[in-house]
């Protein structure tokens, strides 16, 4: 049979009509499908910047990049999707800038405005969530652009976020990033948002974060008040100051001025002082400390100053102190009040006194002579320095045989009193006066008397106006560094300065630090009880010893059973009368005594050795690497142990300053074992700044031992 060809290419016409169909129907799924399946394989590489559009079951990649790799990683992962014949490459680079610089700001209509470079879309939403969380109900304008530069993305994200979250404490403000470095200025809502927004900027940043400039105020606060008040409940501020230094210089000066005096200081911190505020403040603080009692009060530039004075000589001289000293942009406004003389001379005999009314001295009555007047304001003043002397006296002839001796005896007592007098009559010497010394007022009746001999007849009459005591309460603990700190109350001076001899015998080579107060007392029992409990602590390792009352309390870890159960027994025994005995000690495991063992080891090359710094920073200097390389040996020796790394400064620079640097140099010194086999995750170090020192920070030798690197070892 013939095959007819006209018939065949019929045929075939309904053939490519189906298969035309088929494909046409289909394609739309196949698009669909890959484009599903590419793009999630983009996400899952972190590269949702790129765009795809598929034709068939070939795919154009578009978009634009933010890292020269990020197209190859992109037409990599699209290749790899199961279906994808051909990729097309048409992505492009974000636009490379050399300074990545990013901003965000604040305004009082409640809008925030983002600007400036962005990595990448992700970090772009995560600026905008952690815009809204900081400023809830603002307003947020995002006017960033996507750019590229040489920043570390995470560090970046880290510090932006960082940034508009103490953007969010101010008022109004902007903060800014210049590649890793911040500078953030504003006013801040509150006073305590003022030193968290400053304690962030400065200890809490992100790492790799570097603070540039920072211009943060406290909030303004019209009108600006201050003031001042002595009486007879003490010393009370109030009001605002310009930052936290000038409150604490204020509150400082006034307690060096007022030593006696409660000071409750109600201040607090706010911006808009006037010009010349910290001078014109100084000069009233100056001139209250002269009265008796007073107010000071300001506002903006006004400066209200009113008081009682001892005498009409005083109250002149402060009168004229205001005028002159205080900034002539402030008005004044002063009334001050000052009473007669309080001595009245008798109609008969050779009379001389010296008064002290507890603000000034008067000099009254007869002297022999003008060089007797001048030798003896010369003495007061010697005894009384920085006190104002009132000179009303006259010379007259007649002044008994020893009357200089009589007048040089009583003058001596004077300065042990808070107020007194000193009065010769011919041959009678009286010397009256109270104090809240309990110790000058059993003493003085019995130093006047021997001063005198028996030139003239004394007589005391000295008022004891503190509180006695019977029931003190009293510590004295050794920290893990040998630091021994005695607290607490004392019955007299010669107690105080007795138990802080018998603790510096008994801890010879340690810092001994004295922060007793004497409140007046009888001295025995409690001399003995201190006494034997710093001894007995001086047996233990890191021990505590108080006592409140009659009860007595002994703390720390002994190194055996044997010593434990002596301490005890001596304790029983050797305790004065009506004492009571209570026990806190604990005895050491030989894992315990291996670590204390490693951590002296640590402290003796610590202190044979060298570890220095570079002046005013964490950089170790070259004579500490063989000490460093030596206590790296022996932390190796006893793997199993915790170190704690503690850096202290002296007092020089301020307490912020002196925190951080005391963090760095402990950090440096760990980073420098690390380097030297010892394993990062058993140390840990602290910065303590110049809050313990072991030396007087007032000499240049003090302030050389207190620079110093300290190792504490513990058990894990």
């Amino acid at each position: 049979m013939r095959c007819n060809p006209s018939y065949w290419l019929l045929g075939l016409v309904p053939i490519a009509l189906l298969t035309w169909v088929a494909v046409h129907f289909e394609q739309g799924s196949i698009e669909f499908d890959l484009s599903r399946r590419a793009g999630e394989a983009l996400r899952r590489s972190g590269l949702d910047w790129a765009k795809l559009h598929v034709v068939g079951r070939d795919a154009v990649l578009t978009g634009r990049a933010p890292d020269e790799r990020d197209p190859g990683r992109a037409l990599a992962s699209v290749e790899n999707v199961w279906g994808v014949r051909v990729v097309a490459d048409r992505a492009a680079l974000l636009e490379s800038v050399a300074n990545y610089h990013w901003s965000v700001t604040s305004s009082d209509d409640g809008r925030v405005r983002i600007a400036g470079d962005v990595p990448s879309e992700d970090a772009r939403r995560a600026l905008l969530d952690a815009a809204r969380k900081a400023f809830p109900g603002a307003k947020i304008q995002d006017e960033t652009r996507l750019a590229r530069g040489s920043i570390n993305r995470n560090a970046w994200l880290s510090a932006a976020i960082f940034s508009m979250k103490n953007l969010a404490e101010l008022k109004r403000g902007q903060a800014s990033l210049s590649m890793l470095d911040l500078s953030i200025a504003g006013e801040a809502k509150t006073a305590d948002a003022y030193r968290d927004v400053r304690e962030a900027l400065s200890e809490k940043r992100p790492a790799g974060l570097a603070l540039a400039r920072e211009a943060i105020t406290p909030p303004l606060v019209r009108p600006f008040v201050w003031g001042i008040k002595k009486s007879g409940a003490g010393i009370e501020i109030s009001g605002f100051a310009p930052s936290d230094d000038d409150r604490e210089r204020l509150k400082a000066r006034a307690k060096s001025l007022f030593r006696a005096m409660t000071i409750t200081d109600n201040s607090d911190i706010g911006d808009g002082a006037p010009q010349g505020w910290n001078k014109a403040t100084s000069v009233a603080l100056e001139q209250l400390a002269q009265l008796r009692t007073g107010d000071v009060a300001f506002t903006d530039r006004d400066l209200a100053f009113s008081g009682e004075a001892p005498d009409e000589q005083t109250a002149t001289a402060v009168k004229r102190t205001l005028k002159l000293d205080v900034p002539q942009n402030f008005r004044i406004v002063e009334h001050i009040r000052f009473p007669k003389p309080e001595i009245k001379l008798p109609p008969s005999g050779y009379v001389m006194g010296i008064v002290n009314d507890g603000a000034s001295l008067s000099l009254v009555g007869m002297v022999p002579s003008e060089a007797a007047r001048g030798a003896l304001l010369d003495a007061i003043k010697a005894r009384f320095p920085g006190k104002q002397v009132n000179d009303k006296s006259q010379v007259a002839p007649g002044a008994p045989d020893g009357w200089q001796q009589c007048v040089v005896a009583g003058l001596s007592s004077l300065p042990r009193l808070k107020k007194g007098k000193s009065v010769l009559t011919d041959h009678k010497l009286e010397v009256s006066g109270d104090t809240d010394d309990y110790a000058a007022s059993q003493s003085v009746p019995g130093d006047v008397k021997a001063a005198a001999g028996q030139t003239c007849e004394t007589t005391t009459n000295i008022a004891f106006t503190g509180k006695m005591k019977t029931d003190l309460t009293w510590k004295a603990a050794r920290e893990p560094n040998g630091m021994v700190t005695i607290e607490g109350e004392a019955p007299d001076d010669a107690s105080r300065l007795r138990i802080v001899e018998i603790a510096q015998q008994i801890f010879a080579g340690s810092s001994v630090t004295d922060n007793m107060k004497i409140v007046g007392a009888s001295s025995e029992p409690w001399s003995s009880a201190a006494h034997l409990g710093l001894e007995e602590m001086a047996r233990l390792k890191n021990g505590e010893v108080s006592i409140a009352g009659k009860e007595f309390v002994i703390k720390g870890a002994a190194e055996s059973d044997r010593v434990a159960n002596d301490i005890r027994s001596v304790l029983s025994t050797d305790l004065p009368p009506g004492f009571k005995s209570r026990d806190e000690i604990t005895v050491m495991s030989q894992e315990e005594k291996a670590a204390d063992s490693c951590q002296t080891l640590m402290r003796q090359a610590s202190a044979n050795g060298t570890i220095n710094f570079a002046r005013a920073k964490a950089d170790l200097t070259a004579d500490s690497a063989q000490t460093l390389r030596d206590l790296a040996q022996i932390a190796n020796e006893c793997p199993s142990f915790k170190i704690q790394i503690e850096g202290h400064t002296d007092s020089e620079g301020t307490d912020e300053r002196n925190q951080r640097l005391s963090n760095r140099r402990a950090q440096a010194v760990a980073d420098f074992l690390a380097q030297n086999g010892v394993d990062p995750r058993r140390m840990t170090t602290v910065g303590y700044g110049a809050t313990k020192p072991i030396a007087d920070n007032a000499t240049a030798e003090g302030r050389a031992k207190n620079r110093r690197i300290e190792f504490t070892v513990k058990v894990n």
